[in-house]
């Protein structure tokens, strides 16, 4: 078995312990003829893949493998693919997409379609959360990518403050205040009161942004037109109020504050998917939460969003220029589908996987120490049974970023709502090619 890691120097930042480094990206892809021997070039913008790659390599020792993870930082994983499908290239032979920007690159058709001979992916269909291959597929309907992840979210919050203000930690009786947006409001301005403007609701009102992007029914993308629900206009209007009155303390989501609030004690939720408990919150609340020894251990539990969301996820798909298919094709159905492969992976890592026959058979047996013992994978079960992906479009990623600057921008008063909407219409006018109209409801 032999597996040659390719890091770029930004990458040594991330302190990948124990990861090789050799090979080079212009390597060739060999293939020795044999469906079970041979050499994959696989890049992504996430080191999660390490530690699956890893456990392939247990099941297909003779297949030699070349990782190079591009962090994403200012879109270099991007751009760095396409330049490289632009070119034709051979390599890499399989890479990921995230969601906030992979359809640009099931639009441009970089990924091997899937769903006919010889992978036949349609017949993976049965065992999958359907909305994971379902948001791959492209303008013919084929499946071009999977994940071993599907992603939908939850409200994390903090049991001693839901004690204080609500006389009870108990998740059922704090999903009634956080399941609707107006009583979330009010319990706001309840924790406001009780701690005279300690403590707060949210760390920032970004919190909220992906639950309410996936409350709308429709792409934005309609024709030549592009159309923005009354429901983000009542986004930023809630976002002025929450900042106005002190009830979310101010920090962007994923800001150095933002961050801190997580430790100490100040913030009453996060609003973040599966991959968000155990990538984001724990190890920023409370790294040494698993070993029972940090102060808030336990101190958290998860509520029911005000609408139900789902928010990132990598998939994982071949390269339509690999001249190594067949053995490429191996890797990714391991990854995407394989009931062994994902039963370690939950158990391994806690991370909500996309096989459903793995999720009936394993969602009782969680207990979560850091959720006091909440069963975090049989709510995922249920939430992910509600997840509609059906209005996702490839321009999404870029309107919704227009859209978050502008409420900002709002927020702070430094635009009225007439120039904050005004102002997004001329950015997207300029971001996307033949559109004839910015459609806001209002």
């Amino acid at each position: 078995m032999k597996m040659v890691r390719v890091l770029t120097a930004v990458l040594l930042s991330l302190a990948l312990a124990g990861i090789g480094f050799a090979g080079g990206q212009g390597e060739q892809a060999s293939s020795t003829g044999d469906a079970d021997s041979g050499k994959l070039v696989v890049w992504s913008f996430t080191d999660e893949l390490g530690g699956m790659l890893d456990k392939f390599q247990e099941y297909y020792p003779d297949i030699e493998i070349e990782f190079t993870v591009f962090p994403n930082e200012d879109e270099v994983y991007l751009n760095r693919i396409n330049n490289t499908m632009r070119s034709r290239s051979e390599l890499p032979d399989v890479f990921t997409g995230e969601r906030a920007w992979f359809r640009q690159m099931i639009e441009s058709g970089y990924w091997e379609p899937l769903s006919g001979a010889p992978y036949n992916a349609e017949e993976l269909m049965d065992n999958l959360v359907e909305y994971v291959p379902d948001l791959s597929r492209d303008g013919q309907g084929r499946i071009t990518a999977l994940s071993w992840q599907a992603t939908p979210g939850g409200l994390f919050y903090r049991r001693s403050i839901a004690r204080d203000v609500l006389g009870t930690d108990d998740p059922e009786v704090v999903s009634e205040w956080t399941s609707s947006l107006d009583k979330f409001y009010e319990l706001g301005e309840m924790i406001k009161e009780h701690y005279s403007g300690e403590k707060f609701l949210l760390s920032g009102y970004t919190d909220m942004s992906e639950f309410i992007y996936n409350r709308r029914t429709e792409p934005y993308l309609q024709g030549d037109k592009v159309v923005i629900p009354a429901t983000l206009v009542e986004y930023m209007e809630v976002a002025k109020e929450m900042r106005e009155n002190r009830i979310e303390a101010g920090a962007g989501t994923w800001s150095p504050p933002w961050f801190s609030s997580m430790a100490d004690g100040s913030v009453f939720a996060f609003i973040l998917p599966t991959w968000g408990l155990h990538y984001v919150l724990k190890p920023n609340a409370e790294p040494e939460a698993n070993a029972g020894e940090a102060e808030f251990s336990g101190d958290w539990g998860l509520a029911t969003p005000p609408a139900s969301y789902s928010w990132g996820g990598t998939w994982i798909g071949i390269n339509r220029n690999s001249k190594n298919k067949e053995l490429a094709w191996k890797l990714v159905k391991f990854i995407g589908s394989n009931p062994e492969f994902q039963e370690f992976w939950a158990k391994e890592t806690g991370d909500f996987v996309a096989n459903m026959d793995v999720i009936e058979k394993i969602k009782g047996d969680f207990s979560e120490p850091f959720l006091g013992g909440q069963n975090h994978y049989a709510y995922f079960a249920e939430e992910v049974e509600k997840i509609d992906v059906s209005f996702i479009g490839p321009w999404d990623f870029q309107i919704q970023n227009a859209w978050g600057d502008e409420v900002e921008l709002y927020a702070n008063g430094q635009k009225t709502l007439d120039e904050a909407i005004e102002s997004f219409k001329t950015a997207v006018m300029d971001i996307i090619p033949n559109i004839t109209e910015v459609v806001v409801e209002r």
